[in-house]
C-alpha cells in the first residue's frame, strides 16, 4: 500500500538554500537569498517600486489598484505553481487572502501555509516569498497621500532595504541584536 504525501514546493526550495540564517536583517544574505528564488523556473520578482507594471506581468500577475481618502489598496491575481518575491513593505498593513492557498515565509522564517479567508498584518521592513499552491488573490491596503498609484506604490514600497525610513533600520537593527544574543545563550 502506497501513501501519498504532499511536498510543499517552497519548503524543498528552503532546504536547498545556502545561507546560515535565515531570519534577521541581514542585507547581504537576503539578497542572495532572493536571487537564488528568482533563478527557479515559475519564479516572478518585484519590479521597481513606482515604475508601471511591465506587459509579461500584467498577464501573469493582473493588478487592480484603488486611491481613495488616504488609503491604497493592492489586489494581485496570482497564478498556481508559482514563486513570487514582493516588494519590500515600508509601512505596517493588513493584508488579506480572499482567494486560494498559498505558503509564504513569515517575518521570523518559517513557512506558513495559509488558505482563504486569511488576513495577515504585515511588518515594516518584510518581503514576503510565497509559493501559489492554487490561483489566489491576496489584497494588501496602505496608508498614503499620494494622487497617483505611481506614487502610492514608491510611497509605501523600497527596492532595497537599506532604502528603508532611518527608524525602521534601526528597530530591525537591534531585533537582530537580540535574536543573535538569544541565540548564543542557548
Amino acid at each position: 500500500m502506497s501513501v501519498l504525501v504532499e511536498i510543499n514546493p517552497l519548503e524543498e526550495v528552503l532546504k536547498t538554500i545556502n545561507i546560515p540564517n535565515k531570519t534577521g536583517l541581514l542585507w547581504d544574505q537576503i539578497e542572495t537569498f532572493k536571487q537564488q528564488i528568482l533563478g527557479i523556473e515559475n519564479a516572478v520578482g518585484p519590479h521597481k517600486a513606482g515604475t508601471p507594471q511591465e506587459e509579461n506581468l500584467k498577464e501573469l500577475l493582473p493588478l487592480k489598484q484603488h486611491l481613495e481618502g488616504g488609503l491604497y489598496t493592492r489586489e494581485l491575481f496570482m497564478p498556481k505553481s508559482w514563486f513570487l518575491v514582493s516588494m519590500i513593505h515600508k509601512q505596517k498593513h493588513p493584508t488579506f487572502l480572499v482567494k486560494g492557498e498559498v505558503s509564504y515565509l513569515t517575518d521570523d522564517g518559517k513557512i506558513a501555509r495559509i488558505k482563504a479567508p486569511h488576513s495577515i498584518f504585515t511588518k515594516e521592513g518584510a518581503q514576503r516569498i510565497l509559493y501559489i499552491h492554487e490561483d489566489s488573490i491576496l489584497i494588501c491596503v496602505f496608508k498614503t497621500n499620494a494622487k497617483t498609484f505611481l506614487e502610492a506604490e514608491a510611497d509605501v514600497f523600497v527596492d532595497n532595504y537599506r532604502e528603508l525610513p532611518k527608524e525602521i533600520l534601526k528597530e530591525k537593527t537591534e531585533q537582530l541584536l537580540i535574536l543573535k544574543q538569544d541565540k548564543e545563550l542557548c
